[in-house]
């Protein structure tokens, strides 16, 4: 551990902290703040086509490709992990067109392919669960007709129950608190922080540990059970393409 060939986890190191009668609360958010650090992903950091990436962005990234399951609520948008593309490149120039060059914008929709890429060609796989707003399923965000029905279509092949489940939380659905922002859930291995969230703030997001990491836990499975199952869900997106096409023709 001293000589850096075994890298010390954050629960390990408050541990240590409180054994070693470490109270400073400076120079304990220090040392945890360490503790993040080392786990923080080389290959993004590096990559020099890249924008400034905010340290928490950098966290989010870490979480994402370590996790053992991913469980996200998007109130606005089709979840970032089942974007395709065309969709992606859309929200990318609706989010950052005004402030960015456009070989910051291409690698920004590079990045969502990459994270994908990075997520489900992991082993073991990666159980990934999602709760889509209904109004979600209706916002193209300036995507072209066939485009936006081909999202679509991808998101409604999570409805099978396998390893990626989605299911949509109707607009007549009962009021959950949390609902109205949306956030992610990671699992972590056992050797990690069991349970942490994040939710999207500004260009970077804020990361949620303990107590307020585990109100988006049973804030996620509240909406989780008051979601369509994923066999319904799919239905319904079916629905909603169909339509789309007998409008469009």
């Amino acid at each position: 551990m001293e000589v850096g060939e075994w890298k010390s986890h954050r629960g390990e190191v408050l541990k240590l902290l409180d054994l070693y009668g470490v109270h400073d609360p400076g120079e304990r958010d220090f040392l945890l703040r360490l503790a993040r650090d080392v786990y923080r992903l080389p290959a993004w950091e590096g990559d020099f086509n890249a924008s400034q990436l905010d340290v928490s962005t950098l966290d989010g990234l870490w979480l994402e490709s370590v996790a053992e399951r991913i469980r996200c609520y998007q109130a606005a948008l089709i979840p970032d992990l089942l974007r395709i593309p065309e969709y992606a490149e859309a929200v990318v120039h609706r989010e950052h067109a005004s402030r960015a060059s456009e070989v910051e914008l291409a690698w920004r929709v590079r990045a969502y392919s990459r994270r994908q890429r990075e997520v489900f060609d992991r082993r073991p796989q990666v159980d990934i669960h999602a709760v889509v707003a209904e109004a979600a399923l209706h916002r193209p965000v300036g995507a072209p007709d066939p485009l936006w029905r081909a999202q679509l279509e991808h998101l409604a092949k999570g409805g099978d129950g396998g390893r990626v489940q989605v299911r949509v939380l109707p607009t007549t659905a009962a009021y959950v608190s949390g609902m109205d922002g949306s956030f992610t859930v990671f699992d972590l291995p056992h050797e990690q922080v069991p349970v942490v969230a994040s939710r999207p703030h500004l260009d970077s997001i804020a990361v949620h540990e303990g107590a307020a990491g585990q109100w988006h836990v049973d804030t996620f499975d509240r909406l989780w059970d008051e979601a369509l199952p994923a066999v319904e869900s799919a239905r319904l997106i079916t629905a909603l393409v169909e339509d789309r096409s007998t409008h469009s023709n």
